[in-house]
């Protein structure tokens, strides 16, 4: 999909004066996994509130359930998610090669 882009801090690329515009599909993704339900004003239900899950017992299986949900919801193909937490407490998140970290 193309749409406008971020940059790596969530503020609006700017390119030669102008919005830079471009395949916003990996911001999508990791916008839906890093936002809060309530987030999204034209969408109220959308989000998965993936920070809430950092040294939480429901990081397994329910996690992965509602990312894929609210992917899905979005018209997104999910084909795999997998998650690990590292010694320092960051949760990263894999979605179709698309990596998310997650830290506290």
């Amino acid at each position: 999909m193309t749409d406008i882009l971020l940059d790596e801090i969530g503020d609006l690329q700017i390119v030669n004066g102008d919005f830079s515009t471009g395949d916003s599909t990996s911001q999508d993704v990791q916008n839906i996994v890093m936002s809060y339900p309530g987030w999204w004003k034209q969408f109220p239900l959308m989000g998965c509130a993936v920070p809430n899950y950092l040294n939480s017992p429901a990081i397994g299986q329910q996690m992965v359930n509602i990312i894929k949900q609210q992917l899905k919801l979005d018209g997104k193909t999910v084909s795999t998610i997998t998650s690990s937490t590292s010694a320092d407490g960051t949760l990263t998140i894999n979605v179709n090669g698309q990596s998310i970290s997650v830290t506290n």
